[in-house]
C-alpha cells in the first residue's frame, strides 16, 4: 500500500514558530512522547507533558531543560498527572487542564502500552484496551470544548494526533458494538497469553485508534469544526516499552534495525506541525500516516465507518458507566 510521500521532514528546522501555542503529549517522559514534547516545546509552544507520576514529569522536565537550556525558566514545560488505563484519572487529568488553560491547539494521544498478557483494570475493562483506547477517548472528548473553541479562532490549526500501529491490521474482525469488546481475548481462553493473542488484543486497541480518529474527524466536519485528526505509524521504534517487552538482550539486536525515539517521534510531529497539513487540511484530514509524512491506506476494517460509529458510542456509554457506578 502506498501513498504521497511528503518531502523529508526535519522537525528541527521545518517546525515553525509555536508561540502562542499551547499543547499536550501524552505519555512525554519517554521514548517518543519525549522527543515529541521536546520539539513543540523547543519551537515555541507551551506543553504539557502527562505522566503517571509528578516525579516522571520533573525528571522529563530536567532532562529536557539539559538538552536545550533556553527551556529553563521559560513556562513552557508543564506537568499533568494521570494514569490513561482509568477512566476516572484521564477526565479528571482533562478537567484540571481545563482549569489551567483556556486554549489547546495541539493533542499528541501518545502514551499506550506494549501487548501484554491479559489483565482487566478496577473499571472492568481489558487494562490494554483502557490505556491505548478507552483512556485516551475520555481524556480526548473531555478536552473537546477547548479544542472547538481554539479552532474557531482566527488563525487557529487545531490537531489531534493518535498514534497507532501498523499492527492495527493483525487482530480478528469486530464491530465494537458490545461491551464485550471491550474485554476481548483475541482467541480461546486456553491460548490467553501466547504471543499471538497477545499481538492481536494489541492491534485491537490500534484499529480502534484509526476509527476513533476517523469518527472524530467526521462529527467535526459535520459541526463545521477546522479542526485536524490524523492517525500515526509512527514506526519500529527502540523505547523502553520494547525492553519491558522483549527483555534486554534481544531489545538489544533489534534496536540496531529500528529507529531511535527522536526518529519515530518524527511522523508525529509532522502530523501535529508540519505547516504542509494545515496548508492543505483536506488531503490530510483524517488519513493514517507511516514514516516520514506518507498516507497509506489502512486496513479494509480501518475503513469501516459503521464499526468507527459503534466504537465512538460504545465507549462514550461504557464511560458513562463507570463514571455513574465505577465499573462495567
Amino acid at each position: 500500500m502506498g501513498g504521497w510521500f511528503s518531502k523529508r521532514f526535519n522537525p528541527v528546522t521545518d517546525i515553525p514558530n509555536l508561540d502562542g501555542r499551547v499543547a499536550i503529549v501524552t505519555g512525554a517522559n519517554s521514548g517518543i512522547g519525549y522527543q515529541t514534547a521536546l520539539q513543540l516545546a523547543s519551537h515555541g509552544a507551551k506543553v504539557y507533558l502527562t505522566t503517571r507520576s509528578e516525579q516522571k514529569a520533573q525528571d522529563a522536565i530536567q532532562r529536557m531543560v539539559a538538552a536545550n537550556p533556553a527551556l529553563g525558566g521559560s513556562g513552557r514545560l508543564q506537568s499533568l498527572t494521570m494514569d490513561l488505563s482509568s477512566i476516572t484519572s484521564a477526565k479528571a487529568a482533562a478537567e484540571a487542564f481545563l482549569q489551567k488553560e483556556g486554549k489547546l491547539d495541539i493533542l499528541v494521544n501518545n502514551a499506550g502500552m506494549l501487548a501484554s498478557p491479559y489483565y482487566e483494570t478496577s473499571e472492568g475493562i481489558s487494562t490494554i484496551m483502557a490505556a491505548n483506547h478507552v483512556g485516551p477517548f475520555v481524556f480526548t472528548t473531555t478536552l473537546l470544548p477547548v479544542l472547538e473553541a481554539t479552532a474557531k479562532l482566527p488563525g487557529s490549526d487545531v490537531r489531534v494526533i493518535n498514534l497507532s500501529s501498523s499492527q492495527h491490521s493483525s487482530p480478528p474482525y469486530t464491530t465494537f458494538s458490545t461491551l464485550a469488546d471491550f474485554k476481548s481475548l483475541c482467541g480461546p481462553e486456553s491460548s490467553t497469553n501466547n504471543f499471538g493473542q497477545k499481538m492481536a488484543r494489541y492491534g485491537q486497541t490500534k484499529l480502534a485508534n484509526i476509527l476513533f480518529t476517523k469518527e472524530l474527524q467526521k462529527r467535526w466536519d459535520d459541526a463545521g469544526v477546522p479542526g485536524i485528526t490524523i492517525a500515526v505509524h509512527p514506526g519500529g521504534v527502540a523505547t523502553e516499552g520494547g525492553i519491558n517487552f522483549m527483555g534486554p538482550l534481544l531489545f538489544a539486536i533489534v534496536k540496531l534495525f529500528i529507529l531511535t525515539p527522536f526518529q519515530g517521534a518524527i511522523t508525529p510531529l509532522f502530523a501535529a506541525a508540519a505547516p504542509v497539513v494545515k496548508g492543505e487540511a483536506a488531503k490530510w484530514k483524517a488519513q493514517y500516516l507511516v514514516p516520514f509524512g506518507t498516507i497509506e491506506v489502512p486496513s479494509k476494517n480501518a475503513l469501516d465507518a459503521a464499526a468507527a460509529t459503534n466504537l465512538w458510542e460504545l465507549s462514550e456509554r461504557t464511560v458513562a458507566e463507570v463514571l455513574r457506578s465505577g465499573k462495567v
